[in-house]
């Protein structure tokens, strides 16, 4: 694909000019795409890296990539991230770039108990070492205050969840369970008075599921940082519960060892209520979005009933 030589011969150039290798042999090749973004597989005797540019315009503006390289540096003593080596804004590519780490591992297909201890242990590392975002200035922004937690605005509002756009057999079946739960589910969430008087802040993952979690002989580990931010930590763990979809069990075995078995209830609401916001989305997710599941509007209209059964 013309696209692709033109990003590796890139950064074949951008390798041989800036030495970021030290001068190693190396051969480049691309690796995969997902999430906006084209990998491209670096080897220099022995060692890979992955060079991360974006494809998805808005990412500029964003400032994923400058984020991401900053939280990554930010991290590198705690060794619980992806080592980063270079950062690109403006280029002949028009798109930011980096190059880190590549990270040895299988995609987290089944989720064991030593995952969920590790990571307990990689996000207690993360949150209780980074109390504030340092990237940033302050955290939250002094004009983010009064906390609140914004995550159902975040994902309902995305014209992604806009259901009545998709054509799909069957679809005009769904949209109404689906448009008067997610109402139903705002209404409920916005309402909630657990997320006022927040305190703690922390610089959170911030897209914790399992697309963005490696398994290394047991131990999980963290890739893909670029939404990592400011929040507070139970954003990070609810997220996680959901977008892992742990067990009931599961979730006991996190919060004993990320809280020393000392959890207050007020972060069990709001870790609750955070998973629940999460786990309806999932629902369009695997059926429409991301495709985990086959489609079928029936199968999907039960998941949103048994949804609305417990929401209720």
């Amino acid at each position: 694909m013309e696209l692709h030589k033109k990003n590796i011969n890139f950064i074949q150039e951008l390798l041989e000019t800036n030495r970021i290798l030290d001068g190693k042999n190396f051969s480049v090749t691309y690796f995969n795409s997902g999430g906006g973004t084209h990998l491209y597989l670096i080897e220099a005797e022995g060692t890979k890296y992955l060079a991360r540019i974006n494809f998805y315009e808005p990412k500029n503006e964003w400032g994923i990539r400058e984020q991401e390289y900053k939280v990554l540096k930010l991290l590198e003593p705690l060794s619980i991230a992806p080592k980063v080596y270079y950062l690109s804004i403006k280029n002949e590519l028009g798109q930011q770039l980096t190059i880190v780490d590549y990270i040895e591992g299988q995609p987290l297909d089944t989720i064991s108990d030593s995952h969920v201890i590790s990571l307990s242990d990689t996000l207690k590392k993360l949150h209780t070492n980074t109390p504030f975002d340092k990237s940033g200035d302050t955290l939250p922004p002094t004009d983010d205050l009064p906390y609140e937690c914004g995550i159902f605005d975040e994902f309902g509002n995305g014209e992604d969840k806009r259901i009545e756009k998709y054509e799909l057999a069957g679809i005009d079946e769904v949209t109404p369970h689906y448009n008067r739960i997610k109402n139903n589910l705002g209404e409920w969430f916005n309402g909630l008075e657990i997320f006022e008087d927040c305190t703690k802040f922390c610089l959170c993952h911030a897209d914790l599921k399992s697309e963005n979690i490696l398994d290394q002989n047991g131990r999980a580990v963290l890739i893909d940082w670029e939404c990592a931010g400011s929040d507070i930590p139970e954003t990070d763990i609810g997220r996680l519960f959901s977008g892992c979809q742990f067990t009931k069990e599961q979730e006991t075995l996190f919060l004993k060892h990320y809280y020393n078995g000392n959890v207050e209830e007020i972060s069990l609401q709001r870790i609750h209520a955070v998973k629940t916001v999460l786990d309806f989305f999932r629902i369009i997710e695997d059926f429409i979005l991301l495709r985990r599941k086959e489609w079928n509007p029936n199968e999907m209209i039960l998941e949103l009933q048994k949804f609305e059964k417990n929401l209720g």
